[in-house]
């Protein structure tokens, strides 16, 4: 049951077409929010907006997007606004997970990691508070998606964390600066999320380590405190909160979604 918390809400959310980024989009629709959702892959991102147009019609719109794509993401903005009015809730959300020792890894994926997640939150970020600023939105949110990553290191990691630790810094940086205009910031920094991606993870690692993808799996659950991976929907309710007037004194904050991971 919803209760309108994001009712007359304009929102961009990149990485939508699947995932976190697609549950987030589905969550703020459902709080009565009008959302375009942006993604690189045209035909995905197509079936979700239509799923979405059916329970909100008229209040979805979409558009494909490289987020690394400086003027792309300007023009994204700007034909969101056209659509529906100057975006005043944004969700950085694209990014791609590259997992590799840092001794074994080449620059190219490197790089990667880094454009997509930290360059695609930047220019998503610079984007939107322009057109924010410009526009006079005087109760904006900015909401990137960092990682338990992003609050710690790990193994294979070294691209990704430093990925995502930078996107916190970001995020705290340009609370600074977007406060007196009336633009929170905040990151969402899920854990172990049930995902496509997880479970492809889950069976790479199960055939070098001689095991089943299942068997790791129970293993992986067994350390986080609530006992289950993070539903989709269950990590797009912080990001709820954080768009609505719930969290209107919270700014520069990175709240970790992870069923206890870190105290398990």
């Amino acid at each position: 049951m919803t209760s309108g918390l994001l009712e007359g809400r304009r929102a961009l959310v990149t990485g939508a077409a699947q995932g976190i980024g697609l549950a987030v989009a589905r969550a703020f629709a459902a709080e009565g929010a009008s959302v375009v959702l942006v993604d690189r892959e045209g035909e995905t991102l197509a079936a979700a907006a239509a799923g979405l147009e059916r329970d909100a019609p008229g209040r979805i719109a979409h558009r494909v997007l490289d987020v690394t794509d400086e003027a792309g993401t300007d023009a994204a903005f700007a034909a969101a606004a056209d659509r529906f009015g100057p975006v005043d809730v944004a969700v950085a959300n694209a990014g791609v997970l590259v997992l590799k020792p840092v001794v074994d890894m080449g620059l190219a994926e490197w790089r990667r990691a880094i454009d997509v997640n930290l360059t695609g939150a930047f220019l998503t970020s610079r984007a939107f508070a322009r057109q924010a600023i410009g526009a006079g939105v005087t109760d904006g949110r900015l909401i990137l998606t960092s990682s338990l990553f992003g609050v710690r290191g790990g193994r294979d990691n070294g691209a990704y964390s430093a990925s995502k630790f930078g996107m916190i810094g970001l995020a705290q940086s340009m609370a600074a600066e977007l406060g007196p205009a009336g633009i929170l910031v905040n990151c969402v920094c899920p854990g172990q999320v049930e995902s496509a991606m997880l479970d492809s993870l889950f069976e790479s690692r199960a055939i070098d380590r001689g095991t089943t993808a299942a068997a790791l799996k129970s293993i992986f659950v067994e350390r986080i405190p609530v006992g289950r991976l993070g539903p989709t929907a269950e990590i797009a309710d912080a990001y709820v909160y954080l768009a609505s007037r719930l969290g209107r004194y919270v700014t520069g904050q990175s709240i970790v979604v992870d069923g206890g991971w870190q105290v398990g």
